[in-house]
């Protein structure tokens, strides 16, 4: 799934791991009862050019520091590139057929093998977003391709990720089961599922995801989402209140509108002012407890942004059919909590 243009879809991408260029690099999938058609053999790392192989090395061994990096053997491919592995499980390298030029690297650490104020930084940031509970760290990936250029470090209930430039925390998050938080905000989230799907969705997922992420202002919410996957409800951790909100079926499958095509979907305004208040409004009374009624309303493209002088600014999504499918709310300070 492509970002849109606007953090507004990112709530949906908040809940899931970090995206990376190795996923699905080998086993292509056939339909039921169909053979796959016979693959030519896989080329081995003996075969390769001896300096393109020697330049992916380098490249991991970049991102691997003083951690010793040997190559091991190509474990699969894509329709441009190969994905090569480095022994002990430190990672792989994505380098193109054609050119062997580096695509990405993913160098795996232990947290003892990272420098200390990194770790500092990630100690600090789980103890400022929680420091009732103890949060264990005990694997680290560095990251490095066009899209990301981070650390991320991973517990079986927490992340952390770091962006490598600056050495700032770009997001983390916390994993709960419903039972762990309090029930005063799974209750605001049942109500607020309820009145998003028009009582039509399931339960909520029995796990909730506590989120710090800085490029989306996001200083503290709690993300849930329903357990068929539908609707995604966010909530302020400091006030308690849902800030953000996500029927995710109108924005997927046919519903979707890839980042090319937008300018060209909605290169005419869908909505005029009036019509655009009357068409979000209702979710907005229902969920948020918000009227939009006298906010001064401005779009790009698929994208609106509702504002009124002391009150919080709302963006919010529409599909190519019209439907609001996602909704933020921002306090004035410009902190969603």
């Amino acid at each position: 799934m492509k970002k849109q243009a606007l953090a507004v879809t990112s709530m949906i991408a908040l809940l899931l791991s970090v995206a990376s260029p190795f996923t699905n690099t080998q086993t292509p999938a056939y339909a039921a009862g169909q053979a796959p058609a016979v693959k030519p053999e896989m080329m081995t790392l003996a075969q390769l050019d001896k300096n393109v192989v020697e330049t992916a090395r380098q490249a991991m061994q970049k991102q691997a520091g003083d951690v010793p990096i040997e190559l091991d053997e190509i474990r699969g491919e894509t329709a441009n590139s190969w994905v090569i592995t480095a022994k002990n499980n430190r990672g792989e390298v994505l380098v193109t057929k054609q050119e062997g030029k580096v695509v990405s690297v993913n160098v795996k650490l232990k947290l003892s093998e990272v420098a200390a104020d990194l770790q500092n930084t990630v100690t600090s940031t789980l103890k400022g977003m929680d420091n009732q509970h103890a949060f264990t760290i005990d694997r680290v990936e560095r990251i490095n391709w066009e899209k990301q250029n981070i650390w991320l470090f991973k517990g079986q209930h927490a992340s952390v990720s770091i962006d490598a430039a600056t050495g700032k925390v770009n997001a983390a998050k916390l994993h709960y089961t419903n039972e762990q938080i309090n029930p005063k905000v799974i209750d605001t989230a049942q109500k607020a599922l309820k009145s998003l799907s028009n009582d039509k969705a399931s339960a909520l997922l029995p796990e909730v995801t506590l989120v710090k992420e800085s490029k989306e202002r996001l200083d503290q919410v709690w993300a849930f989402m329903d357990t068929e996957g539908k609707y995604s409800i966010v909530i302020g951790e400091k006030t308690g209140k849902v800030v953000a909100a996500t029927l995710i079926s109108e924005f997927i499958n046919e519903n979707y509108t890839a980042d090319e095509d937008i300018p060209k979907v909605f290169a005419k305004p869908f909505f005029t002012k009036e019509k655009a208040i009357a068409a979000a409004n209702p979710m907005m009374k229902k969920v948020f407890n918000l009227d939009l009624t006298g906010y001064n309303v401005s779009s790009k493209y698929n994208v609106y942004t509702f504002t009124k002088k002391g009150k919080p600014t709302v963006t919010a999504s529409i599909n190519h059919k019209g439907v609001f499918h996602d909704f933020v709310v921002s306090p004035e300070n410009g902190l969603i909590n």
